[in-house]
C-alpha cells in the first residue's frame, strides 16, 4: 500500500482544514462592514444635501427666468401698442403735410 493510500481520508481533513481557514479569513467582521456602510452612508447625505441646494437653487432660477419671460412679454406687448400709435400719428401727420396750404384770413 502506498503512503497516500494509508493517509487519504487524513490528507484530505488537512485539506478541508485548510481550505476552510483560508474561506474564513476572507470574511469582514460586522463592525468592518459597519464602518464602511457608515463612510458610505455619510457620502451619500453630503450628496444628497447637494443635490437638495443645487435642485432649490434651479427652481430658484426657474422662476426668475418666467418673471423675466412674463416681463418681457409685456413689454413686447407694450411696444406693439406703441408701434400702432406712432403709425396712426404717422398717418395723421403725412395727411396735414399733404393739405393744401391755407392762407391766413385779414
Amino acid at each position: 500500500m502506498t503512503w497516500l493510500k494509508k493517509h487519504a481520508a487524513s490528507a484530505r481533513i488537512a485539506a478541508v482544514i485548510a481550505i476552510g481557514g483560508l474561506g474564513l479569513s476572507a470574511c469582514a467582521t460586522t463592525d468592518y462592514v459597519d464602518q464602511q456602510i457608515a463612510a458610505v452612508n455619510g457620502r451619500i447625505d453630503q450628496l444628497d444635501g447637494r443635490v437638495t441646494s443645487a435642485a432649490q437653487r434651479a427652481d430658484a432660477a426657474a422662476q426668475a427666468a418666467q418673471a423675466a419671460n412674463t416681463a418681457a412679454q409685456g413689454a413686447a406687448t407694450e411696444a406693439r401698442s406703441a408701434n400702432q400709435r406712432i403709425d396712426q400719428i404717422n398717418g395723421r401727420v403725412n395727411a396735414l403735410e399733404q393739405a393744401p396750404a391755407r392762407t391766413p384770413r385779414g
